[in-house]
């Protein structure tokens, strides 16, 4: 009977047990405890319903301010009568002199029937130079 035995002394401690139910005995309730000193535990049921449109509609002002802040920033861009931006330049005095280039290298393309003929002797950037100059 080796497993039925234990090392451990017995001990008989019933002092403080009596000392806890003694502090125990001696507590008691207030006798009157008045109602608005008790915080009682509120339970909140609340349905939370999805309103889209409300939503939606925050949604859009916020974009709509965001717009509006991001255009008020934009700095006008002036253009000045003197200066001119490149499409101005290139449709004023590029396209001037490069456009009936461009036709008659075609109609010389024609005669040549480089645009049935791959190999051709004809090349046309060679033209629009001998026609710009």
């Amino acid at each position: 009977m080796a497993g039925k035995t234990t090392d451990r002394k017995k001990t008989k401690d019933k002092g403080a047990i009596s000392e806890a139910s003694d502090n125990v005995a001696t507590f008691t309730l207030p006798d009157s405890l008045p109602c608005s000193e008790v915080e009682f535990p509120v339970l909140i049921k609340r349905v939370n319903r999805a309103n889209w449109d409300l939503i939606v509609e925050q949604r859009e002002k916020e974009l709509k301010e965001i717009e509006e802040n991001r255009e008020s920033k934009k700095e006008p861009a002036i253009q000045q009568p003197f200066l001119r931006t490149e499409t101005d330049y290139i449709q004023n005095r590029v396209f001037l002199y490069l456009i009936p280039a461009l036709e008659e290298t075609l109609n010389k393309a024609k005669v040549w029937e480089a645009l049935r003929i791959q190999k051709c002797f004809f090349n046309g950037i060679d033209h629009i130079v001998q026609v710009s100059f």
